[in-house]
């Protein structure tokens, strides 16, 4: 193994995991740890770029496929947050470099986020406040721009793992009916909740408000499409506090420009950031947060203290938390890595 344990940090993560102290100080205890900002371009990084380090700590940087063909020393990526849809896992696999997230990280931030879209939305607070400040008082308090509420009311989750049965908790006080769809929950955790479950037709028929909290997959892109949307409620809101190519964004600007549904509640985007002739930006039936309404100081500590771990797991031999790979566990190449750290710093 190499003397020194190398961490690299994308240039879009280092500020906030290194002004993180207990992240920061976790690092400057670990004896042989060497920490160095990795900065990185809109493509694929090359495999030259990454395999300097022993653990990569990866905000935005795109790991394609060509981007893990012949890395020797790299074990570890460590995605700050529960999305990797910019990662390679197929080829990582190959190459014996675990993929792990912190998904406990976003828990409470993200499951924060989509409530606070859907009060917004129930409540029109964005419209009303614009009205206080254009001088139309009156017009606040009109029949046509009344609120909802929201007992009794049908709340939709496309997806409920850890965010999910985390605004589950949150909306307990609002006495909502609770629809879920999401084919890989168990009925285990199912059992656990008060809820419906329901196929995707009927979640788009019955909700009132749909909460995307899904991961984007070949299998959840455009999820929310043309015929999705009219499949909706016309007054339901649909609110996305996960990936943008869930939905077919040019579809919803030309069903919430129609009155096809009721409006949204957005803060992921396809592309990022939104371009500034996007057809959202002149709706007033479109709230729109520019991928940041989840950025809290709770959260920016514990995805930084979530990924030092795993950085350090790793360094011991050890397994981290939340590997989305497993089939690297199996393999030879990943097993030598491991039984080397192991036998220099376990």
């Amino acid at each position: 193994m190499n003397p020194c344990y190398r961490v690299g940090i994308t240039g879009d993560m280092y500020d906030k995991i290194m002004a993180t102290d207990s992240a920061r100080q976790a690092l400057e205890d670990a004896a042989g740890v060497e920490v160095v900002r990795f900065d990185h371009g809109d493509g694929p990084v090359a495999p030259a770029e990454i395999d300097v380090f022993d653990a990569l700590m990866a905000g935005g940087v795109r790991i394609a496929r060509e981007s893990t063909i012949g890395l020797k020393r790299l074990s570890l990526i460590v995605r700050f947050g529960a999305g990797f849809d910019r990662v390679d896992l197929d080829g990582c696999t190959e190459a014996g470099v675990v993929v792990a997230t912190t998904p406990a990280g976003i828990r409470r931030a993200m499951s924060t986020a989509a409530m606070a879209h859907m009060l917004a939305l129930a409540t029109r607070y964005l419209f009303k406040r614009q009205c206080l400040y254009d001088g139309r008082w009156q017009e606040a308090a009109a029949a046509e721009h009344m609120g909802i509420g929201l007992a009794g009311r049908a709340l939709g989750y496309v997806g409920f793992g850890n965010i999910g049965q985390d605004l589950y908790k949150l909306a307990q006080p609002f006495e909502m009916r609770h629809l879920v769809y999401d084919p890989y929950l168990s009925d285990e955790v199912a059992g656990q909740h008060d809820i419906e479950r329901v196929d995707f037709g009927d979640l788009l028929d019955q909700a009132d408000f749909i909460v995307l909290l899904c991961l984007l997959t070949d299998e959840t892109r455009h999820l929310i499409n043309e015929a999705a949307l009219k499949r909706m409620k016309n007054t339901a809101y649909l609110i996305n506090v996960a990936r943008g190519a869930i939905i077919d964004q040019a579809a919803l600007a030309r069903a919430l420009a129609a009155g096809e549904i009721g409006g949204c509640g957005l803060d992921a985007y396809d592309p990022e950031p939104i371009a500034p002739d996007d057809p959202l930006l002149e709706l007033d039936n479109a709230n729109l947060t520019p991928h940041a309404l989840g950025y809290t100081d709770e959260m920016i500590r514990l995805c930084s203290e979530l990924c030092v771990k795993a950085t350090l797991d790793i360094r011991r031999g050890e397994v981290p938390d939340s590997v989305i790979n497993r089939k690297v566990l199996e393999g030879a190449v990943l097993k030598g890595k491991l039984a080397g750290y192991r036998a220099t710093n376990g």
